[in-house]
């Protein structure tokens, strides 16, 4: 059970990196970036840009 808990949480944190880097790469490139979040409705983390 260990192992899967541990499986999810890295899982998790890859995605986090990958969508990160979509949002950072749209930023140096000048595309505006409405939303980023993390998780599925309910999403647990939004960042919305003015």
């Amino acid at each position: 059970m260990t192992t899967l808990w541990a499986t999810i949480v890295v899982i998790g944190v890859l995605v986090f990196v990958h969508e990160l880097g979509h949002y950072l790469a749209a930023r140096c490139v000048g595309i505006r970036v409405e939303r980023f979040s993390v998780g599925f409705p309910p999403r647990l983390f939004t960042f919305t840009s003015e």
